[in-house]
């Protein structure tokens, strides 16, 4: 009897001290996340960031994704040239409210259109264009 009893206190025990240690991570947790009224923040810097970027006279830069997180705005996407890429971590940087720009922008591939040419890389070769038969006189 007595050891049933030992038992039964010993895995009371150990459920009482597993339940206290998951209430402490998960308390632990929940203090390092964003509060309502950060997400809510960040949502606006996020949309006035899209907004400002889309509103830019020479640019209107429509392949930028952003998102913002504590203030942090991260730019992804892809852009023509080094300059618009430094304009619009720019346009990012003035928006009330970011406290820093992660600049994540890629420059698009350049592409090169045919010209006719034989000898590049993985370029079929240019056929003749067609020539009807000539009659010669016999």
């Amino acid at each position: 009897m007595n050891f049933k009893n030992m038992m039964i206190l010993s895995g009371l025990s150990a459920t009482v001290a597993l339940t206290s240690l998951t209430g402490c991570a998960t308390w632990r947790e929940k203090t390092s996340e964003r509060s309502e009224g950060r997400m809510v923040d960040d949502h606006m810097i996020a949309s006035r960031v899209k907004s400002n970027l889309k509103s830019e006279p020479i640019y209107k830069f429509t392949d930028i994704d952003v998102k913002a997180f504590n203030g942090v705005v991260q730019l992804s996407g892809f852009v023509s040239s080094e300059e618009q890429k430094r304009r619009a971590a720019e346009i990012a940087q003035q928006t009330p409210g970011v406290i820093q720009v992660e600049n994540n922008i890629s420059l698009k591939p350049q592409t090169y259109a045919p010209t006719g040419r034989s000898g590049y890389p993985n370029q079929p070769a240019q056929s003749q264009p067609y020539q009807a038969p000539v009659n010669q006189p016999r």
